[in-house]
């Protein structure tokens, strides 16, 4: 009986069909199928996370699929360029910094000293009572000499006045007097203007003016004799005047 279990144990034991067999039951083992029942029970929570939201992208945002993108023209600024206008760039010229619709070219003319250029001329009014104009220019590369003229034209003004024609005095005695109207016609009185001349470097170099602090003479006259770039600025009420800038 011992040889014949022992001779059944030796036929299991060179079975090859039975070893097959066992070794391919041997890979489920326990550790595997445990392996495997995690990541089978994490897969079934990701899709149940899924499947319980909107989705991967917010409902406020369409899908990469359906995105419209609707182009948005670009806003058109306008831009406003003065007709006629040339930049201050050239020797000896003069420019309007605030009135820069107005260009002159300059022009040759006959002096009492032989010809010369004009390189500017204007004529402007300030005839505000109480409000200043202004009026800027930028001389560029002026050479020497040249002179900057201001003829002044002053409106005249007719004021009223009453005054004593005539008195009758008896023994000593002022005893009557006699009055008349009389219309006196002259200058403006309340007439102001100013020129100041700064050179390149913000530096006050010259500076003339009507009335006020200044004389009234009807003519000023400031001459550049250092070539270089100058700025000049020009303020009044109630006078006219003409503004030559004569390059000799």
């Amino acid at each position: 009986m011992v040889q014949q279990k022992g001779g059944s144990e030796q036929t299991r034991l060179n079975d090859p069909f039975r070893r097959k067999r066992r070794r391919k039951e041997g890979f489920f083992t326990p550790p595997v199928l445990l392996l495997l029942t995690a990541v089978f029970v994490a897969l079934i929570g990701v899709l149940l996370i899924m499947t319980s939201t909107t989705g991967f992208f917010p409902q406020q945002y369409p899908m990469p699929s359906t995105l419209n993108i609707t182009p948005v023209p670009s806003p058109t600024i306008s831009i406003q360029i003065p007709k006629n206008v040339t930049p201050c760039s050239a020797v000896g010229q003069i420019c309007d910094i605030s009135d820069p619709s107005f260009v002159f070219q300059p022009e040759v003319i006959d002096t009492v000293l032989g010809n010369a250029t004009l390189l500017y001329f204007n004529h402007i009014s300030y005839p505000y009572y109480s409000t200043y104009g202004n009026t800027t220019l930028k001389a560029v590369n002026v050479y020497p000499v040249t002179d900057l003229i201001i003829d002044y034209n002053v409106p005249n003004v007719t004021v009223k006045k009453v005054i004593v024609d005539k008195r009758i005095i008896t023994n000593g005695v002022l005893t009557d007097t006699t009055y008349k109207t009389v219309y006196v016609t002259y200058p403006d009185p309340e007439a102001r203007f100013e020129i100041k001349v700064y050179n390149a470097f913000g530096d006050l170099v010259a500076v003339e003016g009507f009335a006020g602090q200044y004389d009234t003479g009807m003519t000023d006259v400031i001459t550049f004799l250092t070539q270089g770039n100058y700025t000049i600025e020009m303020t009044g009420k109630r006078i006219e005047f003409n503004v030559s800038i004569i390059e000799k």
